[in-house]
């Protein structure tokens, strides 16, 4: 209960109800406190945090070339396996998954699809141990097809990050793969 202050004649009277007023106002009970750092650090880590962010762009960038892919019946995750594959002729999947830091069972989905679409065959090595994807002529096909809608997307890509952003992450992406084929 507050009281007004005039109706304190001295001092230390007034002194403690200013005290007690402080604290009824500003105290918060340890176990607030612990939720209050706890929502404090969550609220920095979130405003902070680079993966969420790239997540995000991510995402963002993936609708816009998913969007422009549909008509031809394949994704973005899908081309870049294409073109991974077109590019290195005949390729295994340890080393997919490694150039596209891919997880296995992601790869093998979309592998399957591709498969299923004719746009990719499983090739059996000489010694009949290994096994390499290769794309075919239908896929080389949808390659040249999709090369305009590919630019579209590349354009408001880099009109939704900017150009010197767009420099920045490529030249990050770049190094990456620089560094796998180095070690």
């Amino acid at each position: 209960m507050f009281l007004p202050i005039a109706l304190f004649k001295n001092s230390l009277t007034r002194r403690h109800l200013f005290i007690k007023l402080y604290i009824q106002l500003n105290y918060v009970p340890p176990i607030m406190k612990k939720s209050i750092d706890r929502l404090s650090l969550i609220k920095t880590r979130s405003r902070q945090c680079i993966a969420a962010r790239i997540r995000l762009l991510s995402r963002m960038v993936t609708n816009i070339y998913d969007s422009a892919l549909k008509p031809y019946g394949v994704k973005l995750n899908q081309m870049s396996i294409l073109v991974v594959v077109y590019l290195a002729g005949e390729i295994g999947y340890e080393a997919l998954c490694k150039r596209l830091k891919m997880e296995k069972s992601t790869a093998s989905r979309s592998i399957e699809r591709l498969k299923n679409k004719g746009w990719l065959v499983v090739v059996t090595a000489k010694n009949e141990r290994r096994k390499f994807l290769k794309v075919t002529p239908a896929g080389e096909e949808l390659l040249e097809k999709v090369h305009e809608a590919w630019e579209d997307a590349q354009i408001k890509a880099v009109e939704l990050l900017g150009d010197k952003e767009t420099e920045v992450i490529c030249n990050i992406a770049n190094g990456i793969w620089k560094k796998d084929k180095a070690g």
